[in-house]
């Protein structure tokens, strides 16, 4: 009876596909190494590779440079939605409070739209340049907008597009 317990156990250990505990713990301890290095503060890091010649920057809209290298960067929590520019942008949506989701190509830095559900104001979650480099821009520019629902056109009261 020992030794079956014996045998069980020994190819228990062997089958394991994470092998000993202590190749998992040195395992972790290199993982926690290899983390403890990277950084999330806004010191100033090494630009990464350039980007294609038409690739636009989805926070400043310029060329040049990929997003996590943009000039006009901010750290977490400053400002209320991911773009900080002053022109009008393409935003995705989704009420906290209900779940509903949307799009807009009426989208600004710092403004949110009303949810037609819920009737709360909601930041988009994601914002990028009206038109993609690739022409895959899918606004439709005949669908009429819902003002009422429109921070910015609160705020201007009027059309926001009249801006531009």
């Amino acid at each position: 009876m020992v030794e079956t317990k014996a045998l069980s156990s020994s190819l228990y250990k062997s089958a394991s596909p994470y092998g000993s505990l202590n190749n998992i713990v040195d395992g972790l301890s290199s993982l926690t190494e290899h983390f403890s290095d990277l950084s999330l503060s806004s010191e100033a890091r090494k630009p990464s590779k350039r980007p294609p010649p038409n690739y636009l920057c989805h926070l400043c809209f310029n060329k040049g440079h990929y997003i996590k290298d943009c000039p006009q960067a901010r750290p977490k929590g400053e400002g209320l939605t991911p773009y900080q520019g002053k022109k009008r942008c393409f935003g995705e949506y989704k009420c906290p409070k209900c779940k509903r989701k949307w799009m807009s190509g009426n989208s600004w830095a710092n403004m949110g739209q009303e949810c037609i559900k819920c009737h709360i104001n909601v930041y988009p979650h994601k914002q990028r340049p009206l038109e993609k480099p690739d022409g895959l821009d899918v606004s439709d520019q005949s669908k009429e907008h819902p003002q009422h629902l429109c921070e910015k056109c609160k705020v201007l009261g009027y059309y926001c597009r009249r801006v531009q």
